[in-house]
């Protein structure tokens, strides 16, 4: 292992040993540009820098093969993908941030991928099963935004979609089913021995630190066939620090997310 050369008995991505080894370290620090419009995709508050979804998208696909994301936003994977060649698919039942994507791309002059307008849950049934070769989303987070914060009042409050505000209603329990029921249904896509990828950031909300990705990651691991293999960390260096809790408490500031990796295997 180490090599430069690409190992044609490689099946699960165009990368040389060298870069393989590399591409299993499981923090990711590398800071990513702001561009690619980033000021129109930030009207999304949690918008991902598509080179990142583009080094992830390398890691686990090859040259062509095809990608979805049920949760697509404003297009971080998609936009990934193009960079690298590869076809994708998302959905979104955000009529503007689907029209966000596609300004960027033609901004941009990237390919234009497949995209899918309407609750995924509905969407998936139109997309073959197995016929996926990897899965990157990032799910809308549980009680992101509440009314009562231990946090700086400068701060603008993240511009959610009418799906995300629906999260807002719900339980921990209840958004947690959702998301394993679409991710399960996701998963259904994806061909054997193929990977799922799935951003997730923990909340400190009311006092309390919720561990969001432990969680989801113990849920999906009870559903046949997945199989979980890693927990990635990406530590976003673009996040501004802030004042918590500051004379009288510990609160974190949370500057990194987890990206939880399963694979579709047959027990």
């Amino acid at each position: 292992m180490g090599s430069n050369k690409y190992d044609e008995r490689n099946t699960v991505n165009d990368l040389t040993g060298s870069e393989w080894k590399f591409s299993t370290k499981t923090v990711i620090n590398k800071p990513y540009p702001i561009n690619m419009q980033h000021k129109l995709r930030s009207e999304h508050g949690g918008q991902k820098p598509p080179e990142l979804c583009e080094d992830l998208i390398k890691i686990f696909t090859k040259r062509n093969d095809l990608v979805l994301d049920p949760f697509m936003g404003v297009g971080g994977t998609l936009l990934g993908a193009s960079l690298c060649d590869r076809r994708a698919i998302g959905i979104d039942i955000n009529s503007r941030w689907i029209e966000i994507y596609k300004q960027v791309t033609e901004l941009e002059n990237l390919q234009e991928q497949v995209t899918m307008e309407g609750d995924s849950m509905v969407k998936l049934d139109e997309i073959e099963n197995e016929s996926v070769d990897f899965i990157l989303t990032d799910v809308p987070y549980w009680n992101i935004d509440t009314l009562k914060k231990t946090r700086n009042k400068k701060i603008k409050q993240s511009k959610l979609n009418d799906f995300e505000n629906h999260t807002q209603q719900q339980t921990k329990e209840e958004w947690l089913e959702e998301m394993v029921n679409i991710l399960k249904k996701s998963a259904e896509k994806l061909k054997e021995g193929k990977y799922m990828a799935v951003f997730i950031g923990d909340v400190y909300r009311e006092k309390q630190y919720h561990f969001l990705s432990a969680e989801l990651g113990l849920e999906l691991s009870k559903v046949e066939g997945l199989t979980m293999k890693s927990n990635i960390i990406w530590v976003d260096n673009s996040k501004s620090l802030h004042v918590f809790g500051y004379p009288r408490a510990y609160v974190p500031s949370m500057m990194h997310q987890n990206i939880l990796v399963f694979r579709k295997e047959t027990i």
